[in-house]
């Protein structure tokens, strides 16, 4: 009996607790009129947090994205339950690779010339949008639309020491393994018959698109809250042509006799459109409002 009457005295108790709009210090729980909003990822943390009742062991948590393609979520309350919210990311990447191959003399030497791999990413992202909110206490639920742009850039570029002449028509050079931004395919810089590229130069990529959400909040402690959220998205995706560029000491199309030769072979784009729900298993996030 004690049991079956504990269990609703409990519910009653949770109900109550986060029924109420303000903190024993009378500081407001929940976002208002002219406040700002960030979100970051609430899964590591809770991973960690978790460690403590399994035999898991995670590294301790930092400050991560709720959405991997936004690096910064901001909103802006116009109202207590209506708010605009923007997203961004802006990802520029410069990496270079080193290696050494010995030095091209007509005597002997044990010098050696460098051969440098530069791989550049441009990936610029943003959004857009409205939500509305549902409910008085510290759970609240939300919904909305937003609209999303995007566009991306890739360039893989190859220099050698050692050049191409007629004195030294096959020099030594070193193999690079091409570091794809998203591509699991195995590509070096020596192509197949030989050749070396200097250019490797993948089509501008445009994105477009809208996307429906719907989600959840729980407001933890005074403007601070733990929420989910689902989305469903339709998008248009166009990626212009590309191009590779190599040179190698071969004999030419029409030609008759072999010399420094450089090629430059287009690479097909591409277009898509998509409708698919954006993450089927939720994101977990983390608001601050202040």
């Amino acid at each position: 009996m004690k049991k079956y009457l504990f269990t609703p005295l409990l519910l009653c108790a949770v109900v109550s607790v986060f029924a109420q709009p303000v903190s024993k210090k009378g500081e407001p729980y929940l976002p208002a009129e002219g406040d700002w909003s960030i979100a970051i990822d609430a899964a590591p943390f809770l991973d960690y947090f978790g460690n403590f009742f399994s035999d898991t062991e995670n590294k301790s948590p930092s400050a991560q994205f709720a959405n991997n393609n936004f690096a910064i979520m901001a909103k802006k309350f116009k109202t207590d339950d209506f708010s605009y919210r923007a997203s961004l990311r802006l990802n520029l990447l410069s990496e270079s690779y080193r290696s050494f191959s010995p030095e091209f003399s007509t005597e002997p030497t044990n010098t050696t010339v460098e051969d440098k791999y530069t791989r550049t990413f441009t990936n610029v992202y943003g959004s857009l949008g409205i939500e509305k909110r549902k409910g008085n206490t510290r759970i609240q639920g939300f919904y909305g639309l937003e609209g999303m742009l995007g566009f991306g850039t890739e360039a893989h570029k190859f220099e050698y020491g050692n050049k191409i002449n007629q004195e030294n028509t096959n020099p030594d050079r070193s193999e690079f393994t091409i570091d794809f931004q998203d591509n699991p395919e195995v590509v070096t810089n020596i192509t197949e018959s030989g050749g070396f590229i200097t250019d490797y130069k993948l089509g501008t990529t445009f994105s477009v698109g809208a996307r429906a959400f719907i989600g959840a909040e729980v407001f933890v402690f005074p403007k601070w809250s733990i929420g989910f959220e689902y989305g469903f998205s339709a998008a248009f995706f166009y990626t212009g042509n590309g191009s590779i560029t190599s040179e190698q000491w071969t004999i030419p199309i029409g030609g008759n006799s072999e010399q420094y030769v450089t090629t430059i072979t287009d690479q097909g784009g591409s277009s898509a459109f998509k409708i698919d729900n954006d993450n089927s298993g939720g994101a977990i996030f983390m608001s601050f409002y202040f």
